[in-house]
């Protein structure tokens, strides 16, 4: 909040001197830090230029407000002063969740689109969404993960446009989780498809992967696109018989 009103003020005494024209006297060493600083609140204000329009806000009328306060002849009482910001806040998250949604809504069209040609490329899809692809089958009578055994898998994660964003192959280590949880859903539905040996295509919708909030590199609304090979399924139980011995 404090960061937004120092922009717009900076943004209002900006206003009233874009007039001036290109000044080419030299700049004293002195003075390059103040005159730095004033590059740094032009730039900031430029950023948020739609977000101010957005709320009303008239930087005129900013300026006003902070020329005065300086000449101690505010027309505003401190409380009155308090209950306007408030509200300000207010219109500047409002307008941030709009553009949040419309982004969503956006996002959401162009998904649906891409996923829907993407069934031509011989995706087979499930009810929840999930596409995927079987690029190498196992071989016959290849044992298949239940709904809480631990996997050993090797991976690749791409974006829609083939970016990569994540490789076990990558790092030389394969991944190991539990599908009872801890994973994305579309991972723990498709592995679930999958025999030890084969090798499968999933292409992961948000809804079954991070949602429409970004994590980490991921944007947001990114449907993910990831190579899975099972390499194994883990025998915990044995891992488990042998810490026992090993504690003994």
């Amino acid at each position: 909040m404090k960061k937004i009103l120092f922009l717009m003020v900076s943004a209002a005494l900006l206003t009233g001197c874009n007039e001036s024209g290109k000044n080419d006297t030299p700049l004293s060493e002195e003075d390059k830090i103040s005159y730095a600083l004033g590059v740094n609140m032009a730039e900031s204000v430029g950023r948020i230029e739609t977000d101010l329009a957005s709320t009303g806000v008239k930087l005129e009328v900013v300026k006003q407000g902070f020329v005065e306060t300086l000449e101690k002849n505010s027309r505003m009482e401190a409380e009155e002063v308090a209950a306007q910001l408030q509200i300000f806040q207010q219109k500047v998250m409002l307008a941030q969740q709009m553009k949040a949604q419309e982004a969503s809504e956006a996002k959401i069209a162009e998904n649906a689109v891409y996923l829907k040609d993407n069934l031509a490329q011989g995706f087979t899809q499930t009810e929840s969404g999930l596409q995927y692809k079987v690029l190498q089958e196992a071989k016959e009578g290849a044992a298949k993960p239940s709904e809480t055994d631990t996997v050993l898998v090797h991976y690749t994660g791409t974006f829609t446009d083939g970016s990569k964003f994540d490789s076990s192959v990558d790092r030389g280590e394969p991944f190991r989780f539990s599908l009872a949880g801890g994973v994305i859903q579309g991972w723990l539905e498709g592995v679930r498809l999958m025999s030890v040996g084969s090798k499968y295509q999933f292409v992961i919708p948000p809804e079954l992967a991070y949602g429409f909030q970004p994590r980490g590199g991921i944007p947001a609304g990114s449907i993910l696109k990831f190579d899975v090979e099972l390499l194994e399924i883990v025998d915990t139980s044995k891992e488990e018989a042998d810490s026992v011995n090993n504690e003994n």
